[in-house]
């Protein structure tokens, strides 16, 4: 089941695309979540960014560039510093089915890669897809007039070169693809299982039997794919709910901390503080300034 984000509604057959800059001021930037049809691409300009993707940890700093391919968890956590990134969602499929004219090159367009997680200023073939990058994100942000197509046109040219650079035809490379690809299915029931059952209380075992392993082995590779373990997991998800329902209502402390899975305002007072640095009510305080 792939996570719901408001943002992917505006993917559409026409223009199967779509780039925005987060809200960065939450210290979670974005839970651990996935998109079964979309390559993410997330281009970083400002400030430091704790991320996990595909269960390696990366520090993210300006000038970043990742790949994020179809399926693969990730999750983001701020640092120090707020930082700022733009986020390209790219449905390779539905772009072909949009466009008669890339049909003859279908199969270059949407064929498997062994896409580099992270590509950083000093590494081969920087230069070149940072460009068509930033070629993208200019576009977006001034939407002169146009945009829309000048964007298409920047992504078949990125696909095309991802394809020449980074495309997997080897049996050995689709084997570990297909393997990893096995490893993080079980886990994607697990974890929309909690951002559904967050209220409730939520145990290892109950995870575990989802994913259908052994605790003890479900803990190693959660941790290993998601970067936290399965309690911190659930910890920080109901903090960041927690989060939302302090900046977007009215409602008592002591009710976010039953709505938000806490149990008792003194529990979410000590999780919040310990991922947030503040109480509850001084980061209401903060928010609405």
């Amino acid at each position: 089941m792939e996570i719901s984000n408001q943002y992917m509604l505006t993917l559409n057959d026409i223009y199967p695309f779509n780039m925005f800059v987060p809200d960065s001021s939450s210290k979670t930037l974005f839970p651990s979540h996935w998109h079964d049809e979309c390559l993410e691409i997330i281009f970083f300009t400002q400030g430091t960014a704790e991320l996990h993707i595909g269960g390696l940890s990366y520090t993210a700093e300006p000038g970043d560039l990742f790949f994020i391919s179809e399926g693969m968890i990730h999750s983001g956590f701020a640092t120090l510093e707020t930082p700022r990134y733009y986020t390209i969602l790219l449905d390779r499929y539905r772009m072909v089915g949009s466009d008669l004219s890339s049909v003859g090159y279908a199969a270059l367009l949407t064929g498997k890669l062994n896409l580099p997680i992270l590509l950083q200023p000093d590494y081969a073939h920087y230069d070149i897809l940072a460009k068509i990058v930033k070629s993208v994100v200019d576009e977006f942000l001034h939407r002169d007039q146009g945009f829309e197509p000048a964007v298409k046109s920047y992504l078949h040219i990125l696909l095309i070169q991802l394809a020449r650079l980074y495309s997997s035809s080897s049996e050995d490379s689709v084997h570990k693809q297909e393997a990893n690809r096995r490893k993080v299915e079980r886990l994607k029931d697990v974890i929309s299982f909690v951002n559904e059952n967050y209220q409730d209380k939520i145990t290892v075992k109950q995870a575990a039997d989802i994913a259908k392993i052994s605790p003890y082995h479900f803990c190693r590779v959660f941790k290993d794919a998601v970067g936290r373990t399965f309690n911190e997991y659930v910890q920080l998800y109901r903090v960041s709910k927690a989060e939302e329902l302090l900046k977007e209502t009215d409602l008592p402390i002591t009710r976010i901390a039953e709505i938000a899975g806490f149990g008792s305002i003194h529990y979410l007072d000590e999780l919040f503080k310990r991922h947030r640095g503040c109480t509850p009510m001084q980061y209401r305080k903060h928010s609405s300034q």
